[in-house]
């Protein structure tokens, strides 16, 4: 099924790897300081900040890497248009590090939905790569996709969705926004009690 198609062994590789990148990244921008008053309440308090930065972020790329993970379990081949959306969402990943260290930094209204935006944007790339790659008659995933290419297009753009809406709460009061995040897990949870998610078996080439 993969002749005529660019081999995409490499891909799946290479997406792998930026993902790990990315979570490295923000394990790196994690910073003790080193001046004279090491260990103050404001030094505890900058700690605090990037450890929930970090941790945020850590959830979501975990999260987006559970997503492309779905999508390559049914892909069979890839073309170049699908390779670019792959490579589009994998940019927007590689640059998580930044919105996170600028959303550590302070939590603004123009932090927050700055990262708000760099995660929706990453949530909308998988989603247009899911429903590019499912297309019926493309040639590029198992018909197994079929049935639940409407489920997991739903499971997907939950994350962009709510992340758009934590913006205007960003407005009125940026540190609570944070917390509008939280319906991406609850979400998640709604939706699998009313359309139930079946597990299908990882297949063995």
């Amino acid at each position: 099924m993969r002749a005529g198609f660019i081999e995409y062994d490499r891909v799946i590789f290479f997406s792998d790897a930026v993902f790990a990148i990315a979570i490295t990244l923000l394990a790196i921008n994690l910073r003790v300081s080193h001046g004279k008053h090491v260990g103050s309440a404001h030094d505890l308090h900058g700690a605090i900040q990037s450890i929930s930065g970090f941790a945020i972020s850590f959830l979501v790329i975990a999260i987006f890497w559970m997503g492309h993970h779905t999508v390559f379990r049914f892909i069979t081949a890839v073309d170049r248009r699908l390779m670019a959306l792959n490579l589009a969402f994998l940019a927007v990943i590689a640059f998580l590090p930044y919105p996170t260290s600028v959303l550590s930094a302070s939590k603004l209204t123009a932090s927050v939905i700055f990262y708000a935006t760099c995660c929706a944007l990453a949530g909308l790339l998988e989603a247009a790569t899911w429903i590019y790659a499912t297309r019926p008659d493309a040639g590029l995933a198992d018909p197994d996709a079929q049935p639940v290419r409407m489920l997991y297009l739903v499971r997907m753009l939950r994350v962009p969705v709510v992340f758009l809406l934590s913006m205007p709460v960003a407005i009125k009061a940026p540190r609570e926004a944070p917390f509008v995040w939280l319906l991406i897990p609850a979400s998640s949870s709604l939706i699998n009690r009313f359309w139930p998610l079946r597990e299908q078996p990882e297949k063995v080439p």
